[in-house]
């Protein structure tokens, strides 16, 4: 009686894909642990989480807020900067705070924001300022972000229908990009988890 089975059509790809078992290294590492057997996978997968998967969810985490839940501050502007934190601000109670933007949640000193224009940014500087918004959540670091900014004295004003908008336009496609790029990965990583089961990595 014949034993032996034609391999199903899915076999026959993983087998084109990752190769056949490697017995001498399945043996060498029976019976360790699963982060031993699958270090190569272990280690690009949590780095796509950190790097990908993780600034992507908080992201879209921080969609735009209603603005009746936004903080009122009255500040003075110290510093702006064309990328995050883009003001460095001074609270009535003397503290120093940066804020930003929204932008795409990232490590700072990246993104520029399109909410101001250069003369806006370059002339705020000593300004008396009104601004509302609201921390990030899911940060590592605290972060505010401000959704409108109204100074005065220098006949400056940025209002939350502008920069809410912008922001709701950016969410769909960095989705998208984030998606576009995850999906190889996550075949690559399935791809080396394969190999690996098999001894081949």
């Amino acid at each position: 009686m014949n034993t032996n089975q034609t391999p199903s059509p899915w076999q026959q790809i993983i087998d084109r894909l990752v190769g056949p078992p490697n017995e001498t290294v399945l043996a060498a590492r029976k019976g360790k642990p699963f982060w031993l057997r699958h270090r190569v996978f272990l280690v690009g997968m949590f780095t796509s989480l950190a790097l990908l998967v993780a600034p992507e969810f908080v992201n879209q985490w921080n969609r735009v807020p209603d603005p009746a839940t936004l903080q009122t501050l009255q500040v003075r502007i110290l510093r702006t900067d064309l990328t995050e934190p883009h003001l460095l601000v001074e609270l009535p109670d003397g503290q120093r705070q940066s804020m930003e933007w929204p932008v795409d949640i990232g490590l700072r000193g990246r993104f520029i924001s399109h909410a101001w224009t250069d003369a806006q940014r370059e002339s705020l500087p000593g300004c008396m300022a009104t601004v509302q918004g609201a921390p990030l959540s899911l940060t590592f670091t605290k972060r505010f972000r401000i959704w409108s900014l109204d100074c005065p004295e220098k006949n400056i004003s940025i209002n939350f229908n502008t920069t809410s908008k912008g922001h709701a336009e950016r969410l769909l496609p960095s989705l998208l990009i984030a998606l576009c790029i995850f999906l190889p990965c996550g075949f690559f990583q399935a791809l080396v988890f394969l190999r690996e089961k098999r001894g081949r990595l």
